[in-house]
């Protein structure tokens, strides 16, 4: 494997490092097994010397989570031992000792043809004095020979805290190929290409050793004796210039995931009204991902994978993808790699690497991590609406609340396709106001007054809702007193009864098919009724009671009549919240919760109280197998308030 990635044709020399352990300063047994040196001449004439490292073992599956962990450690030991004498900084007193070991090695073990044009001696004085380019690099390859019904465990980690080190796990499979390969002298890079996933092997990188350093001894001269005059340095460091070289391009480790393309909007035809989508083409905000994201991205995904091989869990990356607020890295699962293992490192994670994980989810084969971001990308609700082609000739129905954080692509919240009724939670500054505001304005803005009605009840005397004084989709303006609020909720019983005499006598199933008739005896509103902090209220025994019938009522029925309901509160306790209120509320988007047993109420599960805050959402909706993590775009008070303006122009 060495000699095919060096050049089968070059001259090279094979050491074991057991005959130098006292180079190393370490016992046989905690040192690598080989040592590989090839000299080099470029077409330029520079001469160079390429020196790899390798650390084999040949083991059975049962023992591989030891094994790799002990080879690593070899191979780590070993290289940085190499790498610190020549190439360290500050620079070493041994550094001339190795250069000088390896200069003898090759007179020992690269053997040439006396009839060969190679100045060995020339050769010889370069690297002895530093003049000569290395490339050094150092590999960990585990061997799994068996058992036959042993599960794929091939995998490719860079070994922490050792430059230039990987480590190449081959299974029982991937062996055979390698064994196959060796008997034909067939090039085996191909193979441990698709075992890694990338290319590292594409170029060579070679550097110069560092600086030599020299020490002047300082004499006393006559002047110094008595007569005075200028004393020499003491001593100085002398280098010379490092040899230009060209750095090995290294292939990304893993695929990244583009976002999924979505159709863009055209705001003639796609919006009720043109205004509307004029106002969103000419927005002109919004932020995107930078160079310095990227490198964050890139530190992060090789502290995860160092953090992981730590702990001796697998870490081959499958893909990888930057969201708004987080780095989602996908690593293969296995037996050794479960969410669980993930979830008990989490505070070490933390404290030892620095790495703030936020969730960590199971996939068909794969193992999800999300590491939040130190800054986070704002969205833009205008950049997100131009992305949305809404259907709007017969109402919308199905509402753009969030992006998501698997693959960029937009969040519906649709009581047609989900639950008709939803559970907002959010402590402050979690961004709940601004889901609702997000809401409100995607129903307004996709339906007009005959195809959508908003009912809006805020126990805060509207304090966040005073941008839609006067929207034409609100009726009865926004309700805050907790009278008007119970015969409001009660009135709602009656319309839905009323609604289905409606779909009686036009025999259909409902709303949506009703709305769609050619002549119906009467075409109805999608209606929406929008509770903020309803938890305030349902202390009151009274209103307690009201919300629970109400909702009772409205839960089996509320779909058909068209009738959606939207309750939002910072803590839906248990006390606030009973377990027939709960049941009816299926769809639930909850943002960032004050402690676990919040998150247990709202989401059905811990994790709600790890989210970072300011939109950023989990949701479990009716018709997702799962829980989808999201971001909620932000609202800037001027849009909405010309937005607002623009749909008031409409009446």
């Amino acid at each position: 494997m060495v000699r095919h990635e060096l050049g089968a044709t070059r001259r090279f020399g094979w050491y074991f490092l057991d005959d130098y352990a006292e180079w190393l300063g370490q016992r046989e047994e905690q040192i690598a097994d080989i040592l590989a040196l090839t000299p080099d001449e470029t077409p330029d004439g520079r001469l160079q010397l390429g020196v790899v490292i390798a650390e084999s073992k040949y083991i059975d599956y049962a023992s591989l989570a030891a094994k790799r962990k002990e080879s690593q450690k070899q191979l780590r030991d070993t290289v940085r031992r190499i790498n610190d004498a020549i190439f360290g900084d500050p620079q070493r007193l041994d550094r001339d000792l190795w250069l000088s070991r390896f200069s003898d090695l090759m007179l020992n073990g690269v053997q040439y043809p006396a009839n060969s044009p190679i100045d060995l001696a020339a050769w010889r004085r370069a690297v002895r004095c530093g003049e000569c380019g290395i490339h050094l690099r150092g590999y960990s390859h585990v061997f799994v020979s068996g058992p036959s019904d042993a599960p794929e465990c091939s995998d490719f980690v860079t070994v922490a805290e050792s430059e230039n080190s990987w480590q190449e796990i081959f299974s029982r499979a991937r062996l055979r190929e390698l064994v196959l390969s060796y008997a034909k002298d067939a090039n085996p890079t191909p193979i441990r290409r698709a075992n890694a996933g990338e290319d590292i092997w594409k170029e060579q990188a070679y550097r110069r050793p560092s600086d030599r350093i020299q020490i002047v001894h300082r004499r006393k001269t006559d002047d110094e004796s008595g007569t005075g005059g200028d004393a020499p340095s003491a001593g100085h460091t002398q280098g010379s210039q490092p040899i230009p070289f060209k750095p090995a391009r290294v292939s990304p480790p893993a695929t990244v995931q583009a976002p999924i393309p979505i159709p863009q909007v055209t705001p003639s035809g796609a919006w009720p009204w043109p205004q509307v989508g004029q106002l969103i083409a000419r927005y002109q905000g919004g932020s995107e991902d930078g160079a310095g994201d990227e490198e964050w991205m890139r530190q992060v995904e090789s502290k995860c994978k160092g953090a992981l091989q730590q702990f001796q869990l697998q870490s081959k990356l499958l893909t990888k993808a930057l969201t708004p607020n987080a780095a989602l890295l996908k690593f293969q699962g296995s037996a050794n790699l479960t969410v669980e293992q993930v979830l008990k490192r989490r505070s070490e994670f933390l404290t030892t690497h620095a790495l703030n994980v936020i969730s960590v989810r199971a996939e068909p084969g794969v193992v999800a991590i999300a590491i939040a971001r130190p800054n986070r990308r704002v969205l833009h609700l205008p950049d997100v609406w131009k992305q949305w082609n809404p259907n709007c000739t017969q109402g919308n129905h199905d509402l753009l609340i969030a992006v998501r954080e698997e693959d960029s692509s937009p969040l519906f919240l649709s009581p047609k396709s989900n639950a008709p009724h939803t559970l907002i939670a959010g402590s402050t500054g979690s961004g709940k106001s601004v889901l609702m505001q997000n809401i409100i304005l995607g129903i307004a803005c996709t339906n007009t007054t005959e195809q959508a009605k908003i009912v809006l009840i805020d126990p805060k005397l509207g304090v966040d809702y005073f941008a839609f004084e006067g929207l034409p989709h609100l009726q009865g303006g926004i309700i805050d007193a907790q009278d008007n609020a119970i015969l409001t909720l009660n009135e709602l019983v009656g319309e839905m009864n009323r609604r289905y005499t409606v779909l009686k006598e036009n025999k259909v199933s409902n709303i949506f098919d009703l709305n769609r008739k050619p002549n119906p005896t009467e075409h109805l509103p999608f209606l929406w009724v929008i509770h903020d902090e309803f938890a305030e209220w349902m202390m009151t025994p009274e209103y307690s009671d009201a919300v629970a019938d109400v909702v009772g009522r409205l839960g089996v029925k509320a779909r058909a009549a068209g009738i959606s309901l939207v309750f939002a509160a910072q803590r839906p306790d248990a006390n606030v919240m009973p377990m027939q209120l709960r049941a009816n509320l299926g769809n639930r988007l909850v943002l960032r919760v004050d402690g676990e047993g919040t998150s247990e109420i709202a989401l059905g599960e811990k994790g709600a109280e790890r989210l970072l805050g300011k939109g950023h959402l989990a949701a479990k909706l009716e018709g997702e197998s799962e829980i989808v993590f999201a971001q909620v775009p932000f609202v800037e008070t001027d849009f909405l308030v010309q937005m607002v303006a623009k749909l008031k122009e409409t009446t």
